[in-house]
């Protein structure tokens, strides 16, 4: 019922990771108060012994030395469970607005963030050079043999990198997501990428992929433009290279004709960070402190050059709006803001923005 009535508007994976989250509170439930003793107090509505119960599993997330940003989720979605059912019934109960009051709200938790400082950053200048000239097809150091798999891969990077979709929403993307249409003021053609779900008319196919994709939140439905000789490799990947499925419409597929995994993606770009030179990885390391470039890696360095590029007319306002369009954030998002600071604090005008611009002008589709 809480599902039903709570979840209707999150996204897939969020509901799975929170049915976990109560998973996890139930079996602790189970082990210290007996079978079904919180199905139970709820029953009954037992106020008294459901404060024992949340006490309870909120002293043992809290009790150790140190707790985790999973403890945190934990614990947000097991009080937000509790506060559905409460909010209902403390409007005739005194005893169940005081048990309100007394059961911690999402977000009093908080997972501590001491000596793991988080910088949100474009790709350095070297490292962004270093991923283009292993991924593009047909370079002697790109890790992949086939020419299928390497068009494919250098797609999503472009997707991820040009047009800052996030990994799921690639994996979302649908042999006629690809839209165009006549611009009558100027009679060009425009293209333009249809970020959202499935089709109605695919929904008979079960997705089965170990994460599936999914769209974060309701603004992440987008329409966003690419270039006709972005277009034009779009449509050439479908006719010469993806491997065709008669069971689904999905844009990216494997080498058997399955969904492409999220898995998968990760994997490619962790293969590309290991086919660059040494110094270069080396030098990404010390600088982003993880081992791998991401998939979130691009979208960043996306966002980060988008913004320079936005403000060019001077008015910030007008950037930040185009900003959250462009990258399917909410309008009270504070994300443009974090990624207008990113902007700055790496110089991206002087470094990234000169990589990113010479590979747009030099970029041809008979490659």
């Amino acid at each position: 019922m809480w599902t039903l009535y709570e979840g209707g508007s999150w996204a897939e994976n969020t509901l799975i990771g929170r049915l976990r989250y109560l998973d996890r509170f139930y079996v602790y439930c189970d082990s210290k108060f007996g079978q079904h003793a919180l199905d139970n107090a709820f029953g009954d509505k037992n106020a008294e012994r459901l404060h024992e119960i949340f006490d309870s599993f909120y002293i043992s997330l809290t009790s150790k030395n140190s707790f985790s940003s999973t403890d945190v989720s934990c614990w947000d979605t097991v009080s937000r469970f509790f506060h559905y059912f409460a909010n209902h019934w403390a409007v005739s109960s005194q005893q169940w607005r005081s048990l309100q009051k007394a059961v911690p709200q999402p977000g009093t938790l908080r997972a501590s963030n001491k000596g793991r400082v988080k910088f949100i950053r474009a790709l350095p200048d070297t490292a962004l050079k270093g991923l283009l000239a292993v991924a593009e097809p047909g370079a002697a150091d790109n890790p992949f043999i086939t020419p299928a798999i390497q068009v494919r891969n250098w797609l999503l990077v472009l997707l991820m990198l040009l047009c800052g979709l996030r990994r799921g929403e690639t994996l979302l993307l649908t042999l006629d997501s690809l839209k165009q249409d006549l611009d009558m003021r100027s009679g060009e053609v425009r293209y333009w990428l249809n970020v959202t779900n499935t089709s109605e008319e695919d929904l008979a196919y079960v997705d089965i992929r170990t994460t599936r994709p999914s769209i974060k939140t309701p603004w992440s439905h987008r329409e966003v433009p690419v270039s006709e000789s972005f277009a034009e490799l779009i449509v050439r990947y479908i006719g010469e290279y993806r491997t065709e499925s008669t069971e689904h419409q999905f844009l990216f597929t494997s080498d058997t004709g399955e969904p492409l995994s999220a898995e998968s993606v990760t994997k490619a770009l962790r293969m590309y960070s290991l086919a660059m030179e040494p110094d270069t990885l080396k030098a990404f390391r010390q600088r982003a402190n993880k081992k791998f470039i991401s998939p979130h890696d691009l979208r960043h360095t996306c966002a980060c050059v988008r913004y320079v590029a936005f403000l060019s007319d001077g008015d910030k306002e007008k950037a930040m709006e185009r900003m959250r369009v462009f990258f399917g954030w909410s309008k009270n998002s504070d994300m443009p803001d974090t990624y207008a600071r990113a902007a700055i604090q790496d110089d991206v005008k002087n470094s990234v923005a000169k990589t990113f611009d010479a590979m747009l002008d030099t970029y041809r589709v008979s490659r």
